[in-house]
């Protein structure tokens, strides 16, 4: 009752007219009337001053009606979240993998916030493990995924897959360090610059290695594809890179791929969103559409 109250005090203020506002409402005059005298009697106090024609609102009138400006604009907000038709507004918080991030995360975001200039976007960069325990968790909206291949997205979560990537084995050009085809024993007994513990890259090398009784040796354990090839290019050690970022590296004439006869890698990228994204929906279609964009 409160709502339509305010809703019927504010559209007489903003129409300057009870007779507008009631055309506006799609009520009687004596309707809107009856809605601001329960307004005034549940407030306990007078919003017209009735001794001018027509009655303008008093001093507390015009205070209470810039509250109920904000609040009925929230009020509708709140409404049209559930609804997967309605205009994204409000926070967008998504999460990206590193390695999707470092390809497809600027011109996503400003794509976004041109199409739906009321949405706030919140970014977060993890491991594909966290990324899918915060959508599970509320605590993010949409996210990249990185999984194995062939893969199905989780329980509990819908989405897109978007592409396939090669992952290869990487070492400098000019100061390679191993044989340009080689296999797991050998790539075993050489440093590697990965990615910290938590990388689908990283585990996937860890349990070849130690199906065949090796360890992984660790020369430099760091994020980020582009600090990782300027290292690898310089001969530091052997690492693992999608051949798309490899092929679009301004680094690429640096660095050789390694033919590795026993040990092959390919991870899916997914867009992930919760079941019932509301008034996201169109932003999730938007970000599905930006990565593919990046990852053709």
């Amino acid at each position: 009752m409160l709502f339509e109250d305010l809703k019927a005090f504010v559209a007489v203020i903003d129409c300057a007219s009870l007779t507008k506002a009631a055309e506006k409402l799609c009520l009687t005059q004596s309707a809107v009337s009856r809605r601001l005298q329960h307004l005034e009697e549940s407030l306990n106090a007078s919003l017209f001053d009735r001794s001018s024609r027509p009655p303008v609102p008093t001093a507390m009138g015009y205070r209470i009606y810039e509250h109920a400006v904000t609040l009925l604009r929230d009020a509708n907000h709140l409404l049209s979240i559930p609804q997967e038709s309605a205009t994204p507004s409000g926070r967008f918080r998504v999460g990206f993998t590193q390695v999707v991030a470092d390809v497809v995360v600027f011109d996503a975001v400003t794509r976004i916030r041109q199409a739906f200039p009321e949405l706030e976007m919140q970014l977060v960069t993890h491991w594909s493990s966290e990324l899918e325990l915060m959508i599970s968790r509320g605590e993010l909206d949409a996210a990249t995924l990185l999984l194995p291949a062939p893969s199905q997205l989780p329980e509990g979560l819908a989405g897109k897959l978007i592409t396939t990537l090669e992952i290869v084995v990487v070492q400098s050009r000019q100061h390679p360090i191993v044989d340009s085809a080689s296999d797991i024993n050998s790539l075993s007994c050489r440093e590697w610059i990965l990615n910290p513990r938590g990388c689908g890259y990283r585990a996937a090398l860890e349990a070849a290695m130690g199906g065949r009784g090796q360890k992984l040796r660790l020369g430099i354990d760091t994020h980020g594809a582009a600090i990782q090839m300027r290292m690898i290019a310089a001969g530091l050690g052997l690492g693992l890179l999608p051949r798309k970022l490899l092929q679009e590296s301004p680094l690429r004439d640096q660095l050789a791929i390694v033919e590795v006869r026993d040990f092959a890698l390919q991870v899916d990228i997914w867009g992930a969103h919760s079941l019932r994204p509301g008034n996201l929906r169109q932003a999730n279609e938007l970000l599905i559409r930006q990565v593919s964009d990046g990852f053709p």
